[in-house]
């Protein structure tokens, strides 16, 4: 298990955002293609308040990782506070097999291209959802505190009305309205 809190920052440019992070010495960790799946339940669903579940493929220099997580919600005041509950796994047919049989009808597919970087204790990624899943690319800053994220943003001078706590799942459903 493993604790995560973080905002998002929607509406910046991320080219413009990169360059500023390099030029402040930040350390590139990787670039990854994901294809991530949102799995929840007709008959027994998964309250947003609660968390959801999750499988992420990730393919990175050659090689692919395959991760289940239930994302359980601690809070979203101020930054999304969250446990992670992550076991890695080989096979994805079984996995979804299972998932089926036990209710779990309803996938939601998304794939995104994520730079990651690392930053004074933060980790940075910069994410681009395929057009179906969300238009826009956007940045999340994770931190070990909600202080230690708004000092690295109010250091960028990123106005605090581009952050966001939605899940991307949240985000989708606002572009809907």
């Amino acid at each position: 298990m493993e604790r995560e809190i973080e905002v998002k920052l929607l509406n910046i440019d991320v080219k413009d955002f990169e360059n500023k992070i390099k030029s402040l010495g930040a350390d590139l960790i990787r670039r990854e293609n994901q294809k991530n799946m949102t799995i929840n339940s007709s008959n027994h669903p998964i309250s947003k308040d609660r968390g959801y579940c999750r499988i992420r493929i990730s393919e990175s220099d050659g090689k692919i990782k395959k991760y289940f997580t239930f994302k359980e919600n601690i809070s979203t005041d101020g930054a999304r506070d969250n446990l992670e509950h992550t076991i890695e796994f080989d096979d994805e047919d079984e996995l979804l097999k299972i998932l089926d049989l036990l209710g779990y009808d309803k996938i939601n597919i998304g794939t995104k291209e994520r730079i990651k970087y690392t930053f004074d204790g933060l980790i940075i990624d910069i994410d681009t959802w395929d057009k179906n899943t969300y238009p826009s690319p956007y940045v999340e800053v994770e931190g070990k505190s909600i202080e230690d994220i708004y000092s690295f943003i109010d250091k960028l001078k990123i106005d605090r009305k581009n952050i966001s706590t939605l899940s991307i799942a949240e985000l989708k459903e606002s572009l809907k309205k």
